[in-house]
């Protein structure tokens, strides 16, 4: 807490925030996506593609803060700033909007994950599904509701539980390798062409 009485996060909690927010549900369907509709060598290439783009826009980011240090009403003030209310009004009702379909999504993969078993809620989409992600959904948001503190332990929690198996499927990787395995198709899959299987990864993995 500062000598004005504002409560501030510290660096491990925006730290959090920002892994929390970049871990969406694609993350944990996003290999057998890629495996199937892809070889390996245009995985590779869609992983560099998107790494360029990602480290690309966090420079600019970086950039933006460094010279706007005075903005801090988020990504739209940027957007505001720049090019005037109206811009800056579209910039954060789309940054809301694709935020509002994450949620969506990721509620609806977490309900279809119980539906394995639970039979109730399989597939994601059934009535009692959209009962219980909603009831989650307004959970979290009053939570939320309590204060920024309050936000940023939840996200660590969160966090936390998208890392642990994020963590095993790479440690499994590991210990499970094959290269025979991973030669199979490296130059394209049976029906996919190198450049089409490189959008399609790109795309793939710019998925919430």
């Amino acid at each position: 807490m500062n000598d004005t009485g504002d409560k501030r996060l510290g660096r491990t909690s925006l730290i959090g925030l920002v892994i929390g927010s970049m871990i969406g549900g694609g993350a944990f369907n996003i290999q057998s996506d890629m495996g199937g509709h892809a070889g390996g060598l245009a995985i590779i290439i869609g992983w560099l593609i998107t790494a360029i783009g990602m480290t690309s826009l966090a420079l600019v980011f970086q950039n933006l803060t460094n010279e706007r240090s005075d903005l801090d009403g988020g990504i739209y003030s940027y957007a505001q700033a720049g090019f005037g209310d109206f811009i800056g009004f579209a910039s954060a009702w789309g940054y809301w909007f694709s935020a509002f379909l994450g949620n969506v999504a990721y509620a609806t993969l977490l309900m279809s994950s119980i539906g394995n078993f639970f039979p109730i809620f399989k597939g994601g989409n059934t009535f009692p599904s959209i009962i219980v992600a909603s009831i989650l959904l307004w959970s979290v948001h009053f939570l939320i509701l309590k204060g920024v503190e309050t936000a940023a332990l939840i996200n660590s929690i969160v966090t936390i539980t998208k890392l642990i198996p994020s963590l095993l499927v790479i440690i499994c990787m590991i210990v499970a390798f094959n290269f025979i395995t991973f030669r199979i198709g490296f130059f394209g899959m049976d029906g996919y062409g190198l450049l089409p299987a490189v959008f399609y990864i790109h795309w793939t993995l710019q998925q919430p």
